[in-house]
């Protein structure tokens, strides 16, 4: 199977603030703003369309990403060939350190589920920038961590919440990154990119209960389903009923 995607020009920004896409706590975002310069880390910038892997569960890890525009899903594969939504990466976020830091094989793929815009630096190149300063290391290490925590949080999330609250906390989610809102309205028109059974996968229940779920969203009129398409018809009463102590 072969990997897809485009690969552009090199970054020419010397601060991962002003590509647009950056988080202040992203690991990868980090490293331009403890002071290396676009030479040093030698950032390409690539895109990816729907459907497109980025890399394959297996392989070899080959450098850091972090994602500028678009919705990537890190997918695992069960002994028995299942595939499932571990993680929903977004803006801002960097992926495929844990395999870097640890000097392991990918443990999942990333597959691309809205068209992508991501920063890429090669794995080579951040060898030696981290070996050759130690405090950049550090500060390169701490953000890792802190990336891995708010992973560990939703994962906490996703164990100990309703799956009611799982779903509004991921249609909220979703609808800040990607919804098309009605002006002058709180009304939210959202196309999710995963599918039912997906869906379940990435908040951790079964299709036939994420099934119920919706049908109890619509009977409260806190949201309506048709195939791919959502209508929030107020997402400050889905706020709400996130936010609920039922």
């Amino acid at each position: 199977m072969n990997k897809m995607g485009i690969e552009g020009k090199p970054i020419s920004v010397t601060k991962c603030g002003t590509c647009g896409g950056g988080k202040e706590d992203s690991s990868l975002c980090g490293l331009a703003r403890s002071g290396l310069n676009s030479d040093n880390l030698q950032r390409s910038h690539r895109t990816y369309d729907v459907g497109q892997n980025i890399y394959f569960e297996g392989d070899n890890c080959d450098g850091v990403y972090c994602l500028k525009a678009g919705l990537i899903a890190i997918r695992k594969t069960d002994v028995n060939g299942n595939s499932a939504v571990v993680r929903l990466v977004q803006p801002g976020e960097a992926f495929g350190h844990r395999s870097f830091l640890a000097n392991e094989k990918h443990a999942g793929s990333a597959e691309v589920l809205v068209k992508s815009k991501l920063c890429f630096i090669p794995k080579a190149n951040l060898d030696t920038i981290l070996a050759s300063s130690p405090d950049v290391a550090v500060r390169f290490t701490r953000r890792v961590a802190r990336d891995l925590r708010e992973i560990e949080e939703l994962y906490l999330l996703t164990t100990t919440q309703p799956v009611r609250k799982r779903l509004a906390h991921l249609l909220l989610n979703l609808r800040t990154r990607y919804a098309d809102e009605d002006d002058g309205t709180d009304e939210t028109i959202l196309e999710l990119p995963l599918s039912r059974q997906e869906l379940a996968a990435a908040i951790g229940t079964r299709p036939e209960t994420i099934a119920r779920t919706i049908k109890k969203l619509e009977e409260d009129k806190l949201a309506f389903f048709k195939g791919r398409m959502v209508t929030i018809p107020s997402t400050a009463l889905l706020q709400e009923d996130f936010e609920s102590d039922d």
